[in-house]
């Protein structure tokens, strides 16, 4: 029996293997489009930033300039659960703002020791506050309430979705538009539960988002679920229920975890307004030290990415220009290629798909 000699086969083998190995190295992940929902495509140049604090209600105000229009759709914007400086957001508030919409942040938690019961009450008066601001002409942009959307993440998401299923009681303006991403917790210990308001209120003809992260493993997919299922006033063809799915192709990867929707930026015309800003630090220091690495991105959820630019931006792009305009409605709802692809990594393999979890409309 002839005597087999493995390792003269691994030469051949390793050479099989390394424009494989080399390939899989090299792809990198898509960058930001130039046009449509998600893209780098901006009607104004700068975002001008408001702060205020007001008989403890603070809230900051963000509107666009370079040029200042004269009015602009409303955007709410919920944090999650800590998030209590808007700097962790900030790349994707300018993001939205520079696209042509007035931004309300408001701090619904003046500590962590906040009850949960008084998040959304908080957030309410501090969106009535600033909307009487802009009203009364005093940040330039009148806003424009009949085009009013409203988006959270986390906890966020959470109180999104109760100031639009119950703005007549809580005297805010109707919903067009509603985006949950990766909400929760409504149920566990008592202690981190968020109160979820009555999603039967949340009003037919609202365009409707549930998105989760398929490696969210602090509030999986349980909030979203309930806030597609429970809006039963809006219709299956104006709501879905997405999944944001990980992709480890290339480097750096892409994770679809609790951090992913985060985007943060440090502004130094902007510090933080109090010493609650401690997770701020903690992120800034990360940042600091990626970059001095020379990994700004790599295995960093944190980064602003294509699950940024292809998934949430692409789909509350869309989802407002869909509620406002009547435009771009296949980014955002249906079910097709161009609301579920993800663009493409730089070797031309395609990104994991989003994966639609709601039922057809009929």
């Amino acid at each position: 029996m002839p005597r087999v000699c493995y390792p003269k086969l691994l030469p051949a083998l390793i050479v099989g293997l390394l424009p494989r190995i080399l390939h899989a190295e090299l792809a990198l992940p898509p960058t930001q489009p130039l046009q449509g929902p998600g893209g780098s495509s901006y009607s104004h140049a700068d975002v001008q930033q408001w702060h205020f604090n007001v008989d403890g209600n603070e809230y900051w105000v963000f509107t666009p300039s370079r040029p200042q229009p004269e009015s602009a759709p409303l955007v709410v914007f919920t944090h999650g659960w800590s998030v209590m400086q808007p700097d962790l957001y900030r790349t994707w508030i300018e993001h939205i703002v520079r696209r042509g919409a007035i931004l309300i942040y408001p701090r619904y938690q003046t500590s962590l020791k906040t009850p949960a019961a008084d998040f959304l009450p908080s957030a309410a008066e501090s969106v009535r506050r600033a909307i009487g601001d802009l009203q009364a002409g005093k940040l330039g942009v009148k806003p424009e309430l009949e085009h009013v959307a409203y988006v959270g993440h986390s906890a966020g998401g959470l109180i999104a979705s109760g100031l639009a299923a119950s703005w007549q009681r809580l005297g805010v303006p109707q919903p067009r538009a509603l985006m949950a991403v990766e909400p929760g917790k409504s149920s566990g210990p008592r202690w981190r539960q968020v109160p979820l308001e009555p999603l039967l209120n949340l009003p037919a003809g609202t365009l409707l988002l549930a998105v989760c992260g398929d490696e969210d493993e602090r509030v999986g997919c349980d909030d979203a679920r309930r806030i597609y299922q429970e809006s039963t006033q809006v219709a299956a063809r104006d709501k879905d229920l997405l999944l944001l799915r990980s992709d480890h192709h290339g480097s750096p990867p892409l994770l679809a975890n609790h951090a992913a929707p985060t985007a943060p930026r440090f502004d130094p015309r902007y510090p933080p307004s109090d010493s609650s800003s401690w997770l701020l630090g903690r992120v800034q220091e990360r940042v600091r030290q990626r970059l001095k690495q020379g990994q700004p991105s790599a295995h960093n959820a944190l980064a602003t990415d294509a699950l940024d630019w292809y998934g949430t931006w692409k789909l509350f792009d869309a989802l407002c220009d869909a509620a406002f305009y009547g435009q771009d409605r296949d980014y955002a709802l249906g079910g097709g290629a161009a609301q579920l692809s993800m663009g493409r990594w730089s070797d031309g393999t395609p990104v994991k798909a989003i994966l639609r979890l709601s039922v057809p409309a009929r």
